[in-house]
């Protein structure tokens, strides 16, 4: 059987992001996107919802993955929590 997450496409490039003092995490698809805002997430939240629902709205095939990939990118770049984020429009 076929779960979510095998059906969710992978980011072309991914989005590394780094909190504090750990290591850097690799993000590269919505659902890593959207347990890292769930539980990894500091620093601003002004773009932080709207990642969320695009994000999530990827998941449910509403949206491209690549514009939730924008959508995360530019949050984490608002929150200064990005560390690498090549072909974002952030």
């Amino acid at each position: 059987m076929t779960s979510i997450r095998d059906m969710i496409k992978q980011w072309d490039e991914p989005v590394y992001v780094q909190v504090d003092m750990r290591s850097p995490q690799i993000i590269r698809d919505p659902a890593d996107a959207l347990a890292f805002l769930a539980n990894d997430w500091v620093g601003s939240r002004r773009k932080h919802e709207f990642a969320r629902e695009i994000c999530a709205a990827a998941m449910l095939g509403q949206v491209s993955s690549e514009t939730a990939r924008d959508a995360f990118a530019e949050a984490a770049f608002d929150a200064r929590i990005v560390t690498c984020a090549p072909n974002s429009g952030a």
